[in-house]
């Protein structure tokens, strides 16, 4: 019965009440609200966690996430993505146990004014942040067992209904630590991407979402950027996402880590999108293929990294 008790508390110890409560972050921009929620709030190693990212506006302000609102957790390997009812946009989670750190990074928000004609659009980055790490398991005492009497006694019903509970909770906890084991195992190719596979994986998926095909060609060059400033942050820690195009092309060409012949296309691509995006020059599907087309070159013009020269 001890052996069996003390299996009980180690189970509960996995349940996700037994992590700490949710996390949550808000930002405030012009007219709208950003707001980050992490349910536990603390990661554990070996279990998982839901993000909540949403946006809210009063009228006659609207307020739009990004289009791959799952590419702003670093240190994390996405599982799934889904969109309920009221826009808010949830992202299973699970921690990558080789990442140097985890956080949830910065993000551009889209805020549209209709009050004026034709509506005014602007945009507002949230601020990174970490959740913190559980504290690792305090293990269970081991229990004294009493001695036994002379004579001995029958089990009541209750006891033994409760026993059986407790071995089949037992068997619960193994099977599902079993099955944690066994995905983290298949996904290990996916935690041992580098910077450059990384930017690669997001460049597809904006091209999968087709926002120019929809009209939307100022949150596809914002996204594009940030794909190829984000690549930048891993790579160099130069910290692009926070910089304007002339802060951040002043910076690489003063940090000796970073190639100089990367500096002139990156910057020609890096204010041919501001054109797009700040200063309304028109764009095209023809224009927003050039431009991903031109992130392409540049992430493949990089020189390699050492952990792609050591792979066959």
């Amino acid at each position: 019965m001890a052996s069996l008790l003390a299996a009980l508390a180690a189970a509960a110890a996995l349940a996700p009440g037994a992590r700490g409560a949710a996390l949550e972050r808000s930002f405030q921009g012009p007219g709208a609200t950003a707001a980050v929620r992490l349910d536990p709030g603390q990661v554990d190693p070996e279990g998982e966690l839901e993000a909540v990212l949403s946006v809210s506006a009063a009228a006659p302000f609207a307020a739009f996430l990004p289009a791959d609102p799952a590419a702003a957790f670093e240190g994390f390997e996405a599982l799934g993505a889904y969109t309920d009812a009221v826009g808010a946009v949830h992202v299973r989670l699970r921690p990558d146990p080789a990442a140097a750190r985890r956080r949830v990074r910065p993000f551009a928000v889209r805020v549209v004014d209709s009050s004026v004609h034709p509506p005014a659009e602007s945009w507002f980055a949230t601020e990174p942040f970490a959740p913190p790490d559980a504290p690792p398991a305090v293990e269970a005492a081991a229990a004294v067992e009493a001695p036994l009497e002379p004579d001995a006694i029958r089990p009541s019903l209750r006891g033994a209904l409760r026993a059986a509970g407790c071995a089949l909770l037992a068997l619960a906890a193994a099977g599902c630590l079993a099955w944690l084991l066994g995905k983290a195992r298949r996904a290990r190719a996916l935690r041992r991407l580098s910077p450059r596979e990384r930017a690669l994986r997001e460049l597809a998926a904006l091209l999968a979402a087709d926002l120019p095909g929809k009209g939307r060609f100022k949150d596809y060059y914002v996204e594009l950027t940030m794909v190829v400033r984000r690549y930048v942050e891993r790579r160099y820690s130069i910290r692009a996402p926070k910089l304007t195009t002339e802060q951040f092309l002043a910076a690489a060409r003063s940090d000796p880590a970073f190639p100089g012949p990367s500096v002139p296309p990156l910057g020609a691509f890096l204010e041919a999108a501001d054109l797009v995006k700040f200063a309304g020059a028109a764009a095209s599907r023809e224009t927003a293929a050039e431009a991903a087309a031109r992130a392409r070159a540049y992430l493949d013009a990089e020189p390699a990294e050492p952990a792609e020269e050591a792979r066959p």
